[in-house]
């Protein structure tokens, strides 16, 4: 397993083997801006700033050209992690949690959506407390 980490938000998650990128980050439960998913249109490319991918079928150079490949521009949808890898997503993108996961592993201490009640149960308002306090 490799670790992948999302900028700007900072969130870590787990790429299994052979697993590319947008799999991993679908797995845990987000998502972002994409496309057609097979490495035809180009939408789901991210910036790699450290580590290697790879890629088991060829990228048309009209979808990810060799001088965005020397950028370190890849194909979120193509490509898989060969060693930990830190990426960043576009400019306008940004990550969305699907309904029922939470962003795993994260390091993001300001994630006020986070709680600690258990599932299907909110966690009670000062006010709402102070009523049913009152009343006995």
């Amino acid at each position: 397993m490799t670790e992948v980490t999302i900028l700007p938000d900072g969130v870590h998650v787990e790429a299994r083997d052979e697993e590319t990128l947008l799999r991993a980050l679908a797995r845990a439960g987000l998502r972002y801006r994409v496309g057609c998913k097979r490495g035809g249109c180009g939408i789901c490319k991210v910036q790699l700033k450290v580590g290697e991918v790879r890629y088991e079928r060829p990228i048309a150079e009209s979808v990810l050209s060799d001088d965005e490949r020397v950028e370190g521009i890849c194909l979120s949808c193509r490509a898989v992690p060969i060693t930990n890898i830190v990426i960043e997503l576009q400019e306008g993108d940004r990550l969305r949690r699907v309904l029922g996961f939470a962003f795993p592993n994260s390091t993001n201490s300001t994630d006020s959506t986070r709680s600690t009640e258990p599932p299907g149960q909110a966690a009670a308002s000062p006010a709402a407390t102070k009523e049913e306090k009152g009343r006995v």
